[in-house]
C-alpha cells in the first residue's frame, strides 16, 4: 500500500526517471502499467510480470512534446476501445528501436520491429505491443495539436506503422531522435522551441515516405511467438504440446489448428528441430570433442536409438556419416563413438 501511495505521487510530479528497481514483486505490474500510463497515454498490462522482469523509463518535456527513453524485458500491454475513447487528446508516438525486438499490432495492422526501425502509431487506435527480447528504445510523444500547428499541410494524423529509416530522410530523422534523446539535459529552453520545430519538419517528409503495414494475421503472430519458445526450450525432454500451450496461455485444441497452416504437427515441428540442431552440432568443430549420444541428449533425445533412427529417415545418412563427411571433421578422434 505504501508502495502505491509513493509511487502515485512520483507520477502527479513531472518525474524524469524511474526503475523498476526497489518496486516490491507483487507491486510490479500494477507499477509497470502505471509509468506506462503516465509516459505514453493509458495502458493495460494484462499478464503479471516475472519476479525477474526488469524496466526503466527516462522521460523529458520538450516543447510541448516529450521523449521517452525505455529499457524493458519482454512483457506484453495494450490500449484497448475502451481506453481510446476515454482519452479525449490524441498523441502521436514516433518510437526509435534502438536495441531488442518488439511486435506491435496498430488497428488491423501488424508490424515486427528490431535495432535501428522507426515506427509511428497514434492514441485514438486500438494498439497491443509485445516486447520479444530485452528492448531499448526512445519515443517522441507528440500532441496532434502540435502537430497540426506546426505542419499545417498536414490535414490528418498519420496511419500506424513503419517509416523508413535506413535510408534517406527516415534515416536523418532516426539519428536526430537519438541525438535528441542524449543531449535534451543540456540544450537551453530557449532553443527547445526552434529544435522541436525542425524535428517536426524533418518527421512530416519522413511521414511522407511512410510504408503501409500489412494486414495483422493474429494467428501468424501467434504460430511465430509459440514456434519461439520451442526453439528456446529443445533441450528440455519433457517439451511437449500440453506444457507449451499452458506457457503460451492458448488452449491445447488452438495450439494444434496454430500448425495446421504449417503443414507440421506440433510434435514434428519439435523433432525437426531438435534434428537440425543436432545435425549442425555434428558438423560444428565446436562441438567435436562430444560424442553422437550426448549431442543427442543435449537437445530433449532421451534415447540415443531413437535419435538416430529419426535422423536417418530425415537426412539419409546416419549421425557418424554426417559427422565423418564434415570438412572440419578429424578422422579417429573418437568423437563419433555412440
Amino acid at each position: 500500500m505504501e508502495e502505491a501511495l509513493r509511487l502515485e505521487a512520483d507520477l502527479q510530479n513531472a518525474f524524469t526517471e524511474w526503475s523498476i528497481d526497489g518496486v516490491p514483486t507483487n507491486d510490479r505490474t500494477d507499477a509497470w502499467q502505471d509509468v506506462l500510463s503516465h509516459s505514453y497515454r493509458e495502458w493495460q498490462v494484462p499478464q503479471r510480470l516475472p519476479a525477474t522482469f526488469y524496466a526503466s523509463v527516462k522521460q523529458h518535456d520538450f516543447a510541448g512534446a516529450g521523449i521517452v527513453e525505455t529499457i524493458c524485458d519482454p512483457c506484453i500491454g495494450q490500449r484497448t476501445r475502451a481506453q481510446v475513447r476515454h482519452d479525449d487528446d490524441l498523441y502521436v508516438g514516433v518510437q526509435l528501436t534502438t536495441g531488442g525486438r518488439e511486435r506491435f499490432r496498430i488497428g488491423d495492422s501488424g508490424v515486427e520491429v528490431t535495432s535501428g526501425d522507426l515506427v509511428v502509431w497514434t492514441t485514438d487506435q486500438e494498439v497491443q505491443f509485445e516486447v520479444l527480447e530485452r528492448l531499448h528504445k526512445v519515443t517522441l510523444m507528440i500532441p496532434w495539436s502540435l502537430m497540426r500547428e506546426r505542419l499545417p499541410e498536414r490535414k490528418q494524423p498519420p496511419s500506424g506503422g513503419k517509416i523508413e529509416s535506413r535510408t534517406g530522410v527516415g534515416s536523418l530523422l532516426a539519428v536526430h531522435l537519438l541525438a535528441l534523446s542524449n543531449q535534451i539535459d543540456s540544450l537551453d529552453q530557449r532553443v527547445q522551441a526552434s529544435v522541436s520545430r525542425s524535428t517536426l519538419e524533418l518527421l512530416g517528409i519522413a511521414l511522407s515516405g511512410q510504408q503501409p503495414s500489412a494486414t495483422f494475421d493474429a494467428g501468424a503472430a501467434m504460430l511465430r511467438r509459440v514456434k519461439d519458445f520451442i526453439l528456446q526450450h529443445l533441450h528440455e525432454e519433457d517439451l511437449n504440446p500440453t506444457r507449451i500451450a499452458e506457457a503460451n496461455n492458448i488452449s491445447l485444441r488452438y495450439l494444434h489448428m496454430l500448425f495446421q497452416r504449417s503443414e507440421m504437427t506440433v510434435s514434428g515441428f519439435i523433432l525437426d528441430s531438435r534434428l537440425h540442431v543436432c545435425k549442425e552440432a555434428l558438423i560444428d568443430p565446436a562441438f567435436q570433442r562430444l560424442q553422437i549420444s550426448e549431442i543427442a541428449f543435449r537437445w530433449g533425445f532421451n534415447s540415443l536409438s531413437h535419435f538416430c533412427r529419426t535422423f536417418r529417415q530425415r537426412y539419409g545418412a546416419s549421425p557418424g556419416d554426417v559427422r565423418r563427411a564434415a570438412p572440419s571433421s578429424t578422422v579417429g578422434s573418437g568423437a563419433d563413438v555412440v
